[in-house]
C-alpha cells in the first residue's frame, strides 16, 4: 500500500520528468511495467539526477541512495497510472484541454520568434568601442551598458517587425464596437487568415457586463500580438510539436489528479467541515520562554525555593545547582517550550504561571524542576481562510493512497527484479 504522507506537490514536478517515456539504450534494464508500457532504469537516472537532491546525491550512504531512487521509481509509477487514467477518461479530449495545448502552441511559437529576432541583435563596432572606451575599469557598468543597448535595439526591431505584420496580414482593429451590449461573437481583430472576437479575450461567463474599456482593448492588442507573431513563426518554418507533445504528456497526470479531487473536495463546504474535524491543522500553539533549575530530589528542591524567595537568582542558582547539563551551562534559560511538546508535568504548571512567578516543585522523571516563565506566546486558531489550501492538500494526501491502489488494480504494474524492494517500501516524504 501507499503511504499516506505521500506528497502531491513532489508528485507534479516529477511528472514533467517522466510522463513520456523515453527512448532506451540497449544497457538499460526494465525496472517496472505499467499497463504495457516499461519504465526503464535510464528514466530512474535521469529524474534522480534532475530532483533537487542530485547535488547532494553523492553525499548519501548507499541506502540512502537506494531508498531515494525506490521513491522516485514508485512516483515514476503513479504519474504513469495517473496519465492512463487520465486518457481513460477523454480528459484529453475536452475543450478545455485543448484550448489549454493551443494557448501553449501559440506560446512556444511567439517565445521561437522573438529568440531568433533577439538573436539577430548585435552592436555596431563603432558604439561597442565607444561603449567600452566610456566604461573602461569598470566591468558591471560595462554589461550593464552592453545589455541596455541591446535591450533597446531589440525593442525597434520588435516593433518594426509587429507594424511588418500588421501590413502584411491586412490587419485592422474594431475597436468602436467594445460597448455595452456587445456579443461574445463580435469580432474586435480581423486579419488575413485571422480574427479575435469579444469571447477570445473576456470570459463572458465571468463577466455579465462589459469590463472597463481600457482593459478590453489591452487584452486585444496582447491576443492579437501572440496569433500574429505565431502565424509568421510558423511561416518561417518554426516547429514547436516536441515541445508541445511533451506538455500535453506531462498535463496528463495533473488532469487525472485534478479530477479526483473534484470528488473528494465537491465544495467549498466539504473543506470546511474537514477543517472543523481536524483543527490541530490551524493550531498554533501557546509557547513559554521558560526559566528552569532541577535538582535529583524534592528536600534540594525546596530549599533553593526558600532561597529565591528570598531574593537569591534563579538563574545564578541554576548554573551552580542543576543537574541539566544545558540547564546549568545556560544557567537556566531553556528557551522556548512550545504547547504539547516536553514534559507535560511541566508543561501543566506553565499554564497555570503568571510572568516571572516561581512555580512550586514539579517532579517528573528527570527530577525536581522550579521554573519560571519570562514570557509567553498565547496559541490561537487560524481561520479557515489562512490555511483553505493546506486543507486541501491533507484531503487529497489522505485520499491518494488508496486511489493509487484502485488505478494499480486497473492497470496493473509488474515490477522488474532490480525494482523488486521499490514495491515494497512506502513512498517517503521530500
Amino acid at each position: 500500500m501507499w503511504n499516506r504522507k505521500t506528497s502531491l506537490t513532489y508528485l507534479f514536478w516529477t511528472v514533467a520528468l517522466i510522463c513520456s517515456p523515453l527512448s532506451a539504450n540497449a544497457t538499460d534494464q526494465v525496472l517496472a511495467t505499467v499497463g504495457a508500457e516499461e519504465i526503464h532504469s535510464r528514466e530512474l537516472e535521469l529524474a534522480v539526477a534532475s530532483s533537487p537532491f542530485s547535488t547532494q546525491f553523492n553525499t548519501m550512504s548507499e541506502d540512502e541512495q537506494a531508498s531515494l531512487r525506490g521513491d522516485m521509481l514508485r512516483r515514476i509509477v503513479s504519474a504513469r497510472l495517473l496519465a492512463f487514467e487520465a486518457k481513460r477518461l477523454g480528459l484529453d479530449k475536452t475543450p478545455a484541454f485543448k484550448r489549454e495545448m493551443e494557448d501553449f502552441r501559440l506560446g512556444l511559437l511567439y517565445r521561437a520568434y522573438m529568440d531568433k529576432l533577439r538573436a539577430g541583435v548585435t552592436i555596431p563596432a563603432d558604439t561597442l568601442a565607444e561603449i567600452n572606451r566610456q566604461f573602461k575599469g569598470d566591468a558591471d557598468a560595462l554589461e550593464a551598458a552592453k545589455s541596455s543597448y541591446m535591450s533597446t535595439q531589440f525593442r525597434r526591431m520588435k516593433l518594426a517587425a509587429l507594424r511588418q505584420m500588421q501590413i502584411d496580414s491586412n490587419l485592422r482593429f474594431f475597436e468602436s464596437r467594445i460597448h455595452t451590449g456587445i456579443k461574445p461573437e463580435t469580432v474586435l481583430m480581423q486579419a488575413d487568415g485571422l480574427h479575435v472576437a469579444y469571447g477570445d479575450i473576456v470570459d463572458t461567463a465571468k463577466w455579465k457586463k462589459l469590463p472597463n474599456k481600457e482593459w478590453v482593448k489591452e487584452q486585444l492588442e496582447n491576443r492579437s500580438e501572440l496569433l500574429l507573431v505565431a502565424m509568421f513563426a510558423e511561416r518561417d518554418g518554426a516547429n514547436v510539436s516536441e515541445q508541445l507533445n511533451r506538455f500535453g504528456a506531462e498535463r496528463l497526470p495533473a488532469l487525472a489528479l485534478e479530477h479526483k479531487t473534484s470528488e473528494w473536495i465537491p465544495n467549498e463546504k466539504a473543506m470546511r467541515g474537514w477543517y472543523t474535524k481536524h483543527p490541530e491543522i490551524g493550531r498554533i500553539p501557546a509557547a513559554y520562554h521558560v526559566g528552569q533549575l532541577v535538582v535529583d530530589s524534592r528536600e534540594k528542591a525546596e530549599a533553593l525555593r526558600t532561597r529565591i524567595q528570598h531574593g537569591e537568582s534563579l538563574f545564578t542558582l541554576a548554573g551552580s545547582n542543576s543537574i541539566d547539563p544545558v540547564g546549568r551551562k545556560q544557567n537556566g534559560d531553556m528557551g522556548w517550550m512550545v504547547e504539547g511538546r516536553g514534559l507535560p508535568e511541566l508543561l501543566k504548571v506553565l499554564e497555570t504561571l503568571q510572568d516571572d512567578e516561581l512555580s512550586g516543585v514539579v517532579a517528573t522523571q528527570s527530577g525536581y524542576h522550579l521554573i519560571t516563565v519570562l514570557e509567553r506566546r498565547i496559541g490561537r486558531q487560524k481561520p479557515f481562510s489562512d490555511v483553505r489550501e493546506r486543507v486541501k492538500q491533507m484531503i487529497v494526501n489522505q485520499n491518494f493512497p488508496a486511489y493509487m491502489g484502485e488505478l494499480e488494480k486497473r492497470y496493473p504494474v509488474t515490477w522488474g527484479v532490480m525494482a523488486s524492494q521499490a514495491a515494497l517500501q512506502p513512498t517517503a516524504t521530500p
